[in-house]
């Protein structure tokens, strides 16, 4: 089934009557297509604003005329028709966002209803933002720092000491945090952030802390915006914040207002402690003109003593999918759509930090790298800490889908191996942090990272891969299709071009008959599996008819489909120009990814310039000589003819 018609603008339609098209044609909804089609001849012949003399009555008539159209093109076409009758204005605004075209009849209804509900949970979550997090936090330090003793003080075995650790597994965090975003008017947010935690306090007592935040968010301008939070239970002081961007570089400024401080601004008594606001002062800038190397400075003073950072954070984008130039500069490639690749691992971005912090005992080196396979939505990470109290390492991998995400990381920290796991779905995260030990223990932080990155690997190669196959095939057999069916008129426009370009190339193939032959040439997908077959572009004609003085030249660093004789097959999937040909009888090969230049003969198969204009000049010495012989001998009826040198 398919939507064809386009409803127009449904704006000023009465969106509480569900029959309102069938009141302005005066049909009921069991009307044939017939019906709807004679009675719209009827009303358009009637109110048509060209037959209207008087102006007055003409604007009415223009109303009403525009309302039968719409509710033509609305009732006439048997998909709107049917999303109109089930939800009425909202169906037909489903229809058009929204892809019908291969859901079965009986399948209609279930599909625009799912559809109506995740548009309905869209508006609530867009107008909310809500976010909620669970964490649940397990202490798992038993199993490996624990060693247990029978009664008389001999050691256990491995079994009964692994039985014992695991009834010494408890929960050892409990925390509910929940959010709330809402715009109260243009450049102006509110959020709502609550959390509620269960732990043990001093003597194990369980202790229960609810806090209760409020953000204010205001963009003053594109680049200059500022945020207010403070606590709504207990108010102990208001921090602030505010960010500055340019193109080049950004500020940021953050602070706390305590109400001591407002209620006794610059007050000092001997023996006292002056009571001044923390302030963190923040600069991020680009450090080179053509590069997304980023620098940063940032200095904070609190009453625990200054701290100053300054890192270089950079990033970059891959598509292992394009070849290099020549200049090895990429092109820039926009489509409005790409074909996924057969591996997933085509699109991916990198990004790196390193850093220097001085702030006391805390003070250190650290180093992060990150990357991020784009078609999978995975992202791995690693961090490294070098610092006085010693080294701090972290391993991280998290899998993104449309609505779906799942995480775990291992930190390796001088008093502790943490193993934390996250799930989220439709914004409400679980987080299982589970500490595995008290103790600084390389070995298990390394045992316990090999883990995750193994089911990581096996869900890549038995599901993610799998998937991104079957994706590719599909795009490419709906690419075949439509090249089969919708693109018709390309095809003839190309066979077309094909017959105005044969006289030319076998004019070059006659001229270059002992030179450069152009046998075969396709241009097609790069990737080459069962999905581009019958995908490629036989382009022997034009290629041929581009040969010139024994050459085959095509600028590079754009795409080939623009030549005339060539199309692009499939969009969004890398092509690559195949050619066979022979030059001075001798077989030869070449693959030219799209954007990268075509020079044939290559380097190394054609004589130096030098000898070639040798052989020429020694050529035509020889016709000359023979000539005049001729002439000497009276030799009558002397023909002479010049011919392409074969350079033999």
């Amino acid at each position: 089934m398919s939507a064809n018609a386009d409803a127009g603008n449904l704006g000023t339609i009465p969106a509480d009557d569900p029959e309102y098209f069938y009141s302005v044609l005066n049909l009921p909804k069991t009307a044939s297509e017939q019906e709807v089609r004679e009675r719209y001849r009827q009303l358009s012949i009637v109110f048509h604003p060209d037959k209207q003399v008087d102006e007055a009555r003409k604007e009415a008539a223009t109303r009403h005329f525009l309302e039968v159209q719409k509710a033509y093109e609305v009732l006439s076409n048997p998909v709107t028709r049917r999303a109109y009758d089930i939800l009425g204005l909202e169906g037909i605004e489903l229809v058009r966002s929204g892809d019908f075209a291969h859901v079965a009849e009986e399948e209609f209804e279930d599909e625009l209803r799912r559809q109506q509900r995740e548009l309905d949970r869209l508006r609530v979550e867009q107008a909310v933002y809500p976010k909620g997090t669970v964490t649940v936090g397990v202490d798992a330090s038993s199993i490996f720092d624990d060693e247990y003793e029978d009664e008389d003080g001999s050691a256990v075995s491995a079994w009964q000491n692994f039985q014992f650790a695991l009834r010494d597994v408890r929960k050892n965090q409990f925390a509910v945090r929940h959010r709330v975003q809402t715009e109260i008017k243009k450049g102006t947010s509110v959020v709502l952030t609550s959390r509620v935690s269960y732990g043990s306090g001093p003597g194990k007592r369980p202790v229960v802390s609810p806090t209760l935040f409020g953000t204010v968010r205001h963009q003053y301008s594109p680049r200059l915006n500022f945020q207010a939070t403070t606590s709504l239970l207990n108010v102990t002081g208001v921090a602030v914040k505010s960010v500055y961007r340019t193109d080049d570089y950004v500020v940021a400024c953050q602070s706390e207002v305590h109400p001591v401080m407002l209620t006794q601004p610059f007050t000092y008594r001997k023996g006292q402690t002056i009571l001044l606001p923390p302030l963190t002062v923040a600069i991020f800038r680009r450090l080179f003109p053509k590069s997304p190397t980023q620098g940063s400075l940032e200095l904070s003073l609190n009453p625990s003593g200054p701290v100053i950072s300054i890192g270089v954070t950079s990033s970059a984008f891959h598509d292992s999918s394009l070849e290099a130039t020549l200049d090895d500069e990429q092109p820039h490639v926009e489509t409005a759509v790409r074909a996924p690749s057969s591996s997933g691992l085509a699109l991916y971005s990198s990004d790196w930090q390193i850093g220097f912090d001085l702030a006391g005992v805390a003070s250190g080196l650290s180093g992060r790298y990150g990357i991020t396979l784009l078609e999978l939505g995975v992202h791995l990470q690693t961090v490294l800490r070098l610092g006085l109290t010693g080294l701090t390492w972290l391993v991280e991998g998290e899998w993104r889908g449309p609505n779906t995400a799942v995480g775990a990381n291992v930190s390796v920290n001088p008093d502790s191996v943490v193993l934390r796991l996250d799930a989220s779905y439709h914004g409400q995260t679980l987080s299982l942090p589970i500490i595995l030990s008290h103790e600084h223990n390389e070995a298990l932080g390394f045992w316990t990272a090999v883990l995750p990155c193994t089911a990581l690997g096996l869900f890549y190669y038995f599901d993610l891969r799998p998937r991104r196959r079957r994706q590719r095939i599909e795009y490419l057999h709906e690419a075949r299709r439509q090249l089969r069916e919708e693109k018709s008129d390309l095809l003839r426009q190309w066979q077309e071009t094909i017959y105005l370009l044969q006289d030319t190339a076998a004019r070059h193939m006659r001229a270059e008959e002992a030179c450069l032959i152009i046998l075969d040439a396709r241009y097609g997908p790069s990737e080459r599996d069962e999905g581009t077959e019958s995908l490629d572009v036989d382009v022997t004609v034009p290629v041929q008819a581009l040969v010139n003085s024994s050459q085959l030249y095509i600028p590079g660093k754009r795409s080939k489909a623009g030549i005339p004789g060539f199309y692009d097959p499939v969009a969004g999937v890398p092509k690559t120009l195949r050619i066979r040909y022979k030059f001075r009888g001798r077989m030869h090969y070449a693959e030219i990814p799209d954007y990268m230049p075509v020079v044939i003969p290559l380097k190394g198969t054609c004589p130096p310039f030098g000898i070639f204009a040798f052989l020429v000049v020694a050529e035509a010495a020889r016709v000359l000589q023979f000539c005049i012989a001729c002439m000497r001998t009276a030799v009558p009826c002397i023909t002479l003819r010049v011919e392409p040198i074969s350079g033999d």
